[in-house]
């Protein structure tokens, strides 16, 4: 059976693997489920995840040996990273919008790219698209597209490109994730901001939802995302992908 993912990733991955740039080693911030790390290895050498769930290592276990021999995976989070080892391409989807301080964040990913390496983010676009969802999974903030631009230059990289993905798809479904989050609120609302963070990562999909992945996958939804990416460069939806590149040394 094809796996269920939502909407949301669907769209982010195919936007990802459009614009990525093949190179020795990749990293993926906040991996989540591995399912986007498991797919970077057919562009990468070696890849390397990281995520602040203890769930990583099981989903790891359960990998086919064909990803494990070209993934390696670490629980933590980029300060525990070894600042000698540099990758060519570093991915981190739905996770600056969770740092504190997201200038050092930014910096620490420059840190362990390669001359040149490509960095790729995804994070929640604009507050006015601010809803409980957002409470009850950690959010700190969500980020406008002016803000991400003066951020990504500051830090120092350059040939910056934002889309706004997935509209209008993504933004019809941001009212039911909010309606479903009013349920789960009187739990995820007693959590941490810790625990919270961990869990955001994770597809927790129940397993009545599986059948879903018969009309909710990759294949189903490449006419969509062809109609999305018409408007990749407007301002309309409620998601940002970032990518950019370090700064070019004199």
């Amino acid at each position: 059976m094809i796996p269920y993912f939502p909407p949301r990733y669907l769209f982010r991955r195919y936007e990802i693997l459009r614009h990525i740039r093949p190179a020795e080693s990749f990293l993926e911030v906040g991996a989540g489920g591995l399912a986007l790390s498991s797919e970077l290895t057919r562009y990468f050498k070696q890849g390397h995840a990281i995520d602040f769930s203890p769930d990583i290592a099981e989903i790891y276990r359960q990998l086919p040996d064909k990803i494990r021999e070209k993934l390696t995976f670490q629980y933590g989070d980029i300060y525990q990273l070894s600042p000698d080892k540099k990758y060519g391409c570093i991915i981190a989807c739905e996770v600056m919008e969770h740092v504190e301080d997201d200038v050092q964040f930014l910096h620490i990913l420059k840190s362990l790219l390669t001359p040149q390496g490509q960095l790729i983010l995804s994070v929640p676009a604009r507050m006015k698209f601010w809803t409980i969802h957002d409470d009850i999974v950690g959010h700190l903030r969500r980020y406008e597209k002016a803000e991400l631009i003066q951020l990504m230059q500051r830090v120092g990289f350059e040939s910056v490109k934002i889309m706004a993905y997935g509209y209008p798809f993504v933004n019809g479904l941001h009212f039911l994730r909010a309606l479903y989050a009013k349920k789960q609120a009187v739990i995820k609302q007693q959590w941490t901001a810790e625990q919270q963070t961990q869990h955001s990562g994770i597809h927790h999909v129940p397993s009545s939802w599986n059948i879903l992945g018969l009309f909710v996958n990759p294949y189903t939804f490449l006419p969509l995302n062809w109609i999305a990416q018409l408007f990749n460069h407007s301002d309309l939806s409620e998601g940002y992908l970032i990518i950019a590149q370090v700064e070019k040394k004199p």
